[in-house]
């Protein structure tokens, strides 16, 4: 009977699915409390004051408003009510009616928070302590239900990882049953090793190296894959350059391998020594 070599491609590649998936959960997982901290701090937070104050005040409540601890200070902007009215008007046009904008508007200091600090009840005590001020208008949050948002930012990572753990084992059956179909046709020369009185261990190490060369490939595809989708997505979010954690990343490419390797290995070493086990009779 003709030798037949395996053909691996099909295994290669539920290897790589499986992998891609996994990796890019635990990406998902591993930046979603950073995409959260980065989301909260982009929040804009305005302190509008009250009209025609002398530059002396707008000074002093810039000063105290940098000071705080809660602010994030390099964040700190004063927009004046004709500031304010020309970013309008460029972003509305020139017509008539916004010639009473400077009017409409009120001198503001925007600012940012520390991603700790940004809560329900915090937003709260921040707005009763500014309305003791009386330079003071108002305070107002561009997003007051932020807080909900990064909650359930956090929990779409940890249900898609876990959404990724169970479909491990769904692979694994259908990698094992790739392996298998791979093997299939050189199960009488693997009995017949056995038979000529090689050793098991002979029998099955060239198919356990071929694993494990198959779980490298499948795991460098799957990582080359994964930075290719991260390397998309800063190029179309270029804020996403600001959630990078390279040492979370590396353990994440690390297991990859080695889950690679782990699946592979196994798998081979099941079929093959399932097909050393079989009787001849039963291998037709």
């Amino acid at each position: 009977m003709p030798k037949r070599k395996p053909h691996y491609l099909s295994a290669i590649l539920s290897i790589t699915l499986v992998l891609f998936m996994l990796g890019f959960f635990a990406l998902l997982t591993l930046h979603a409390r950073q995409l959260t901290r980065l989301f909260k701090e982009r929040v804009d937070i305005w302190l509008e004051l009250k009209p025609d104050l002398p530059q002396d005040d707008v000074t002093r409540i810039v000063q105290a408003v940098r000071k705080q601890p809660f602010v994030l200070p390099e964040t700190v902007t004063y927009i004046s009510s004709e500031q304010a009215a020309n970013i309008m008007r460029k972003d509305l046009g020139e017509e008539s009616m916004l010639e009473q904008l400077p009017e409409m508007m009120r001198d503001v200091v925007r600012f940012n928070v520390k991603a700790e600090q940004f809560r329900e009840d915090s937003l709260r005590e921040w707005r009763e302590q500014f309305r003791q001020d009386s330079l003071v208008e108002e305070l107002y949050v561009e997003a007051a239900n932020v807080g909900n948002v990064g909650k359930n930012l956090e929990k779409i990572g940890w249900m898609s990882l876990g959404l990724g753990l169970l479909l491990i084992f769904a692979a694994v059956a259908l990698i094992h049953n790739t392996i298998r179909l791979d093997l299939y046709a050189n199960r009488f020369r693997i009995k017949n090793q056995e038979l000529v009185g090689a050793s098991w261990r002979f029998i099955i190490r060239p198919y356990l190296l071929r694993s494990v060369i198959n779980g490298l490939l499948s795991a460098f595809l799957a990582i080359a894959a994964l930075i290719g989708l991260l390397w998309i997505g800063r190029k179309n979010i270029p804020e996403l350059a600001d959630l990078e954690d390279m040492n979370g990343m590396l353990m994440i490419f690390t297991g990859l391998v080695l889950l690679g390797l782990i699946i592979s290995y196994l798998s081979t070493r099941w079929v093959v020594g399932k097909f050393l086990r079989m009787r001849i009779d039963d291998l037709y």
